[in-house]
């Protein structure tokens, strides 16, 4: 490969990386607005803006920040840049969540079929930006990094863990918000319709996008 060749190989993967970031952070925006739950890795932060005079966006770079750190205890001596590098799309992640919901507040659904098609809007839109992600093949953001880590440490299949992780972060979300809110806040529906479809859509589009991931590739 050519050093001009090579130069916009990686710049493609980058737009890749960038274009998912973006994505996936509409995506959060949205279901934050439709107010009936975000995806499992966005659920703590998503509990945490309620109980903190933090936006959602601030929050979860703090959050990733947490996750890198755990990383770092996970690995030990096998902790590396690329793990702290994570930082990076982390940031720019947490503030355009920020950004766009912003630039989505003049959504206001008030009955409840408005709030399930932002909800359902929002699910696609993260199989989008998760699809885009993976196929850029550059950095992981740290909700994969962990559960790399962990799947390293242990032995573990990355999927097997991965479940395990957003689990675990949906159960962190509800005993934040029962705790410290005396009841159930920013884990609803929304949620479980995330975790349950999410993965499934990203499959779809690995089957039936087979020509743009070996472009991708090339």
């Amino acid at each position: 490969m050519t050093l001009s060749k090579h130069i916009i190989y990686e710049l493609k993967h980058v737009c890749l990386l960038v274009l998912g970031l973006l994505i996936m952070s509409a995506s959060v925006a949205l279901a934050k607005i439709a107010t009936l739950g975000t995806s499992p890795i966005s659920s703590v932060p998503n509990v945490l803006s309620m109980l903190v005079p933090l936006t959602i966006g601030q929050t979860t770079i703090l959050f990733m920040i947490l996750i890198i750190l755990l990383e770092w205890v996970v690995l030990r001596k096998d902790f590396g840049w690329m793990n702290l590098i994570q930082l990076l799309p982390s940031i720019l992640f947490g503030a355009m969540i920020d950004w766009f919901v912003n630039q989505f507040s003049f959504l206001q659904p008030s009955v409840y079929w408005e709030q399930m098609g932002l909800t359902l809007i929002s699910v696609v839109l993260l199989a989008t930006g998760v699809f885009f992600e993976v196929n850029s093949r550059t950095l992981m953001m740290a909700g994969e990094g962990i559960a790399a880590a962990l799947a390293f440490r242990f032995k573990k299949p990355f999927g097997t863990i991965k479940v395990r992780v957003d689990i675990s972060m949906v159960i962190a979300a509800v005993i934040l918000s029962l705790v410290f809110a005396h009841g159930l806040i920013g884990v609803r529906e929304g949620t479980v319709i995330s975790a349950l479809l999410t993965g499934r859509i990203v499959d779809w589009f690995e089957e039936h996008l087979t020509k743009f991931t070996k472009w991708v590739q090339n």
